[in-house]
């Protein structure tokens, strides 16, 4: 940089690449520039915020040069909204930047630069294609409220009328909250989620207040019901000690996935985008069965929810315990056990470490886990290592943890013999990510 930089200048620069989290990196002599709806190659003009060590944060004021795979974003409240970063660009562009973005990251953060990272699979859909949503409730200067998502880097609330990523039930759902919102100002709704089933398009609601009696929630109730189709509600207001719970209805929703049927509660975790999950779970299913033959195969699902995974499994004749820490979900999964006839489980209400330190050393021949975004703790990668089980499935919603997990595997022995992305929320920067881990033997 041949001057001093200050917050306010601007600069024309030019876009090396996108990196996780979806922003563009370009330099200004020794500076790193990061910033928002961008494409590799473009030369725009910035805005930069004060320099800190090393890099800033920018504005972008103007695409001079635009890349071909860029498009005009349909959604509009793109760059207000944080839920998506990726609108800007082509369905195909963004299949290819998040495949050079995750190769980057597990060969910078898990050395892993041999690694083969194939094409994602896309989502059948690019817009519509998710069953669940949670909103904040923005209330503006006159106290008028609506249902809204946070604004891009800010604890701010964007007030959304449609979102184009959501099933068309749940925007109907969303139109039907926000006219009603007013009726609501007793209770001083704070948060709301909206799930649909796939298979029938029925809604669940669940709803979070300040405040509620017992007849504010039926009144509600009974309006939300009065604008249109919905299987159940349920309300929670208050906190701790002092929370109360009222519920009408029916709260869990049912799916279908790898020929069996699952019961998924308010309670639950359930993937979003459940098309594409029907794929990942294939996918799953068929890595932990090759090879397998007569011989029952022993298989540890950990971070196992409702069993998406481990009961495919299970129903194909390997023997499976699912463990999982939710007590809800235990209990969904099994449930789902139960209407599906998969007897070859069993199932224990603990922490993935509890249940590793419980475990002998060879008791599984697979473990199956998809932990959350934060990856796996230190204590879970050592009761893994000491378990020792000949192959691991680990699935990852968020690539930096994946490769800081793969790298520690890698240093104790372990293999990534191969792995697959899958495009579970096109429009943002997120990448679901299934690797193999094989323990080396020689």
């Amino acid at each position: 940089m041949g001057e001093s930089l200050q917050a306010g200048d601007d600069r024309l620069l030019t876009i090396e690449k996108l990196v996780h989290g979806g922003k563009g990196l370009a330099h200004d002599g020794s500076l790193a520039v990061f910033l928002p709806r961008v494409l590799p190659g473009e030369r725009v003009r910035v805005l930069l915020d004060r320099p800190r060590k090393g890099y800033a944060q920018g504005q972008l004021l103007d695409v001079v040069t635009p890349s071909g795979d860029r498009i005009t974003p349909p959604c509009p409240v793109y760059g207000q909204c944080g839920g998506c970063q990726l609108q800007h660009a082509t369905p195909d562009a963004q299949l290819e930047l998040k495949r050079t973005i995750l190769s980057e990251t597990l060969a910078r953060i898990g050395g892993l630069r041999d690694l083969n990272v194939p094409p994602l699979i896309p989502s059948p859909e690019n817009f519509g294609y998710r069953s669940r949503a949670r909103f904040a409730v923005l209330r503006d200067d006159q106290g008028k409220a609506a249902l809204a998502y946070h604004e891009e880097g800010s604890p701010r609330l964007v007030a959304i009328t449609e979102c184009l990523l959501l099933a068309p039930p749940l925007n109907r759902m969303l139109g039907a909250l926000n006219r009603l919102l007013t009726w609501s100002e007793k209770m001083r709704l704070q948060e709301v989620t909206v799930t649909v089933s796939n298979g029938t398009e029925e809604v669940v609601n669940q709803y979070f207040a300040e405040r509620a009696t017992g007849r504010e929630a039926k009144s509600w109730f009974d309006r939300v019901r009065e604008d249109g189709p919905i299987r159940g509600q349920a309300l929670l207001a208050g906190r701790g000690s002092q929370a109360r719970r009222w519920a009408e209805g029916e709260i869990a929703l049912t799916e279908i996935i790898a020929g069996c049927r699952f019961r998924i509660s308010d309670g639950s975790f359930a993937q979003a985008n459940w098309k594409l999950n029907a794929a990942l779970v294939e996918g799953v299913k068929s890595w932990a069965l090759e090879g397998f033959e007569a011989t029952p195969l022993r298989v540890l699902e950990l971070y196992a929810g409702t069993g998406n995974f481990g009961l495919p499994i299970a129903r194909e004749g390997a023997l499976v315990t699912l463990v999982e820490g939710n007590r809800a979900a235990l209990a969904d999964a099994r449930e789902n056990a139960r209407i599906n006839h998969i007897g070859r489980c069993r199932f224990r209400a603990v922490s993935a470490e509890a249940m590793l330190a419980a475990s002998a050393a060879g008791e599984y021949d697979l473990v199956v886990l998809d932990p959350p975004r934060t990856g796996l703790s230190k204590e879970a990668v050592t009761g893994l290592m000491r378990v020792g089980p000949k192959r691991i499935l680990y699935v990852s919603c968020d690539p930096p943890t994946l490769a800081r997990d793969l790298r520690a595997f890698v240093a104790a022995g372990y293999r990534a013999a191969r792995l697959q992305a899958y495009d579970m929320f096109p429009q943002t920067m997120h990448i679901e990510t299934l690797v193999e881990l094989v323990r080396d033997l020689s």
